[in-house]
């Protein structure tokens, strides 16, 4: 699996986008066939009733004459996830009420606009996806010593032991590692 691109802000993209001509395409690995396409847009929890910019995409050229492959991939915000419609703060949020509590009282509790059946779907995505969080957090740091309890409080426990500065350990996860947390 290739790894995917993340920016925080719009100076990063920016900065990302003056070594686009420099920067070899992940899937045909020419160089200086990059340019900007458009944006991504979807809906999240900051605005659920219109559609937010989630990521910006990109396109290996290969029009006149170019080389390029004539793909496109994206440029994903680090708050956002693919395929979800919470932000990274708001899915930290529900997952460390769920992981002392239950995932319903967690969706209750957060008065957000999920269903008990999507809050069990996006509980079951990051109980199945733990391995793939452990091992990259694993490149990150070592995991706190156990204190006992249940594997996800330790998975919670060492994302925030690796990202201890970070407003949101799972925006850090996605812009550091390179790769979406569930």
């Amino acid at each position: 699996m290739r790894p995917q691109w993340f920016y925080r802000n719009d100076d990063e993209f920016n900065a990302l986008a003056q070594r686009l001509k420099l920067t070899p395409c992940p899937h045909c690995n020419t160089v200086g066939n990059l340019v900007r396409h458009g944006f991504l847009y979807g809906y999240d929890d900051t605005r659920p009733q219109r559609k937010t910019r989630r990521a910006r995409r990109l396109f290996c050229s290969n029009r006149q004459a170019r080389r390029g492959c004539g793909r496109t991939f994206s440029v994903w915000l680090a708050d956002k996830i693919r395929r979800l419609s919470l932000t990274t703060t708001t899915l930290w949020q529900l997952l460390q009420r769920a992981a002392v509590g239950s995932i319903r009282a967690a969706i209750h509790a957060a008065g957000s606009h999920l269903s008990d059946r999507t809050g069990q779907r996006i509980w079951k995505r990051f109980v199945l996806g733990q391995s793939n969080i452990r091992t990259a957090l694993l490149t990150r740091c070592r995991p706190p010593e156990r204190t006992g309890g249940r594997p996800v409080t330790q998975v919670l426990a060492h994302l925030q032991a690796a990202f201890p500065d970070a407003a949101c350990p799972i925006a850090a996860f996605q812009h550091t590692l390179r790769i979406f947390f569930v």
